[in-house]
């Protein structure tokens, strides 16, 4: 008895190890692509935690603002010294857009999601981990959404998108 492959065994091998191999490389490239493009949604909420760790590690207030000529994200202390910039993906003459509203209060039993809203130029995170009450808007491409964040964790509480 011959022991061994035989020729069809051999092409059927060779030709799984090239589907396979191809398969890499198409992900690989594609994965490649992809590096250094993070999402707007979660470089701002990287923003706004740092800014909420700045306030409690500082003591003092620290503010969020948006650089609509740079595409970029600052927090800032009082003095108005940068304590950190968040650099947002886009072509120069089309970078994100990007509003900061406050949610006013609301009156008597009336949902805090239909709450009035007033554009503010900055979010403010204060030492006690609070911030003011906001909702971002943002204009990514041609969509455009809104998303509201708790004043305490900073977390999103709702995004249009999901309406």
């Amino acid at each position: 008895m011959r022991r061994g492959f035989t020729l069809i065994e051999l092409i059927i091998v060779i030709a799984l190890i090239a589907l396979v191999g191809s398969l890499v490389v198409v992900n690989a490239q594609g994965i490649l692509r992809g590096l250094g493009e993070e999402p707007v949604e979660r470089i701002l909420q990287k923003a706004i935690r740092e800014a909420r760790f700045h306030a409690a590690s500082l003591k003092e207030e620290t503010f969020l603002r948006y650089d609509e000529e740079t595409g970029r994200l600052h927090v800032y202390d009082e003095s108005g010294s940068t304590l950190a910039s968040f650099n947002l993906q886009g072509k120069e003459d089309n970078y994100p857009g990007i509003e900061f509203e406050q949610i006013l209060p609301a009156v008597g039993l009336e949902s805090f999601t239909d709450s009035e809203t007033v554009e503010i130029d900055q979010v403010v995170f204060r030492p006690d981990r609070s911030s003011t009450p906001f909702q971002v808007n943002l204009q990514i491409g041609t969509a455009r959404f809104s998303q509201r964040y708790d004043p305490f964790s900073s977390i999103v509480i709702h995004d249009s998108r999901n309406d």
